[in-house]
C-alpha cells in the first residue's frame, strides 16, 4: 500500500479526517458556556442536560456500531456516514435560538460519533501492516489531539478579534468539518474475507461475566456519574467574571494536558499496573474539583483544568484495559458492550443531575456532591482484585 511521509495512505488520511473533525468540534464545545449564557439565555441545567444526554447516547451507540460494521463489511461507508451526520449538524447552530434547538443538534452530532468510532478503528487496524498497528494508532491519536488543541485556540482568536461573533466560529467549524469529509475521498475500503459462519448477536449478558467484572461495572457507573461534563465545568469561568473570549483557553489547558499525558499513561500502566493509574487519575479529578470549589482565582482554575486533563488521560483508556483483566476472552465483546453501557448511563445522569444542581443550588454544591461520589466509588474500586477472574 502506498505511503505518505512513511505512513500508510489510508492511515494518513484517516488522521486528517480526525484532525479536521476535532478542530471543528472542539471549537464549538469551547464556546458553549458563553453561547448558552449570552445568546440562548440558558443556564447550567440546559447545558448539563444537553451534554449528558448527547454523550450518553454516543456511548450507547458504540455498543452496536462495531458489530454492524463486522456484519456489512463496509467500514469506510459506516465511518463516513457517522462523520457526515456530525458535520451536517453544524450549520444549524447559525439559526439556533433556544436550548431545545441545540439539544437536537448535539444529540445527532454525538450519535454520529458513536456510529463512526468502531468502524474507523477497525479500518485503521486493517490498513496497517502487522508490525505497525501501534504506530498507526499513535499517528491517528497525534492528529486527533492536534485538532483538539487548535479548536479552542481558534475559537479564542476569533472571539478575541470579533467579540461575541459566535456565528463566525460556527461557520469556520463547519468548513473544517467539510475538509474532514473531503479527506475521505482518498481512503479506500480494505476488503477482508467474509466470515462464513453465523455471526452471533450482540447480547449484553451479565450472567456469564465474572463477579469482579460486575462489581467493576457498578464502580465505573458511579465514577462516570461523578464526571461532570467539561462544557459544564467551563461555566465556572463565568462565575469568576472572565471575559467571554478567554473561556476557550481553559478548554485548551484541559486538552493540552490530556494530550501530553495520554500516551505516557499507557506506558506507566504497563509498568506498574492499571489499577494504581486509574486510582491516581480519579484522585486528580477530585483534586481539580477541590481547586474549583475553594480557590476562586483564575490561576487556580487554569491549574484545575490542566489537572483535570491529566486525570482524564489516566482513566479514559486505562479502565478499558483493566476491564480485560476481569473478563474471559469468549465474553470480551459483550463485556465491552456492558462497559460502554455503564459509562453511557453514568455520563447521561451526570450531565442532567449536575446541571440541575449547578443551576439551582450553585457550582460549589454540584462540585462537592460529585467530589463525594468519586471518593465513595474509589473505595469500591480499591477493593477490586484483577487477579480474581
Amino acid at each position: 500500500m502506498k505511503k505518505i511521509f512513511g505512513i500508510e495512505k489510508n492511515v494518513f488520511f484517516l488522521g486528517l479526517v480526525s484532525f479536521f473533525n476535532d478542530f471543528s468540534n472542539e471549537m464549538i464545545v469551547s464556546v458553549f458556556p458563553a453561547f448558552f449564557s449570552s445568546v440562548l439565555k440558558s443556564g447550567a441545567a440546559s447545558l448539563g442536560f444537553i451534554e449528558g444526554l448527547a454523550d450518553g447516547l454516543s456511548n450507547l451507540t458504540k455498543i452496536f456500531s462495531g458489530r454492524i460494521s463486522d456484519r456489512i463489511q463496509k467500514r469506510k461507508r459506516l465511518a463516513l456516514f457517522g462523520y457526515t451526520l456530525s458535520v451536517a449538524t453544524r450549520p444549524f447552530y447559525l439559526v439556533s435560538s433556544s436550548a431545545a434547538h441545540v439539544l437536537g443538534i448535539r444529540v445527532v452530532d454525538r450519535i454520529g460519533k458513536g456510529i463512526r468510532e468502531a468502524p474507523r478503528d477497525a479500518l485503521l487496524s486493517l490498513s496497517s501492516p502487522a508490525g505497525a498497528v501501534g504506530k498507526s494508532f499513535g499517528f491517528h491519536r497525534m492528529m486527533d489531539s492536534a485538532g483538539a488543541i487548535l479548536g479552542p485556540l481558534g475559537a479564542f482568536l476569533i472571539l478575541h478579534s470579533l467579540p461575541d461573533s459566535f456565528n463566525t466560529v460556527f461557520t469556520v467549524a463547519f468548513l473544517l468539518g467539510i475538509m474532514a469529509l473531503f479527506s475521505f475521498a482518498f481512503i479506500k475500503e480494505v476488503p477482508v474475507a467474509h466470515y462464513q459462519g453465523e455471526i452471533k448477536k450482540m447480547r449484553l449478558r451479565l450472567k456469564h461475566q465474572t463477579k469482579e467484572f460486575k462489581s467493576f461495572l457498578l464502580v465505573i457507573f458511579v465514577l462516570s456519574l461523578a464526571n461532570l461534563p467539561v462544557a459544564l465545568l467551563l461555566l465556572r469561568t463565568k462565575d469568576l467574571g472572565l471575559e467571554t473570549s478567554y473561556i476557550p483557553l481553559f478548554y485548551l489547558f484541559f486538552n493540552l494536558s490530556f494530550t501530553a499525558f495520554s500516551y505516557h499513561a499507557g506506558k506507566v500502566a504497563d509498568r506498574i499496573g492499571d489499577k494504581p493509574v486509574i486510582l491516581g487519575g480519579y484522585l486528580l479529578i477530585a483534586l481539580a474539583y477541590l481547586l474549583m470549589i475553594y480557590d476562586h482565582t483564575l490561576t487556580a482554575l487554569a491549574v484545575g483544568f490542566a489537572i483535570l486533563g491529566i486525570g482524564y488521560a489516566l482513566t479514559d483508556g486505562i479502565q478499558r484495559s483493566f476491564a480485560a483483566r476481569l473478563t474471559i476472552a469468549e465474553e470480551r465483546g459483550s463485556a465491552y458492550g456492558l462497559l460502554n453501557a455503564a459509562i453511557g448511563f453514568g455520563v447521561l445522569f451526570a450531565g442532567i443531575v449536575g446541571g440541575l444542581i449547578w443551576q439551582y443550588f450553585g457550582a460549589v454544591s454540584a462540585l462537592t456532591l460529585f467530589l463525594g461520589l468519586i471518593l465513595v466509588a474509589l473505595i469500591g474500586f480499591g477493593l477490586l482484585n484483577p487477579a480474581k477472574r
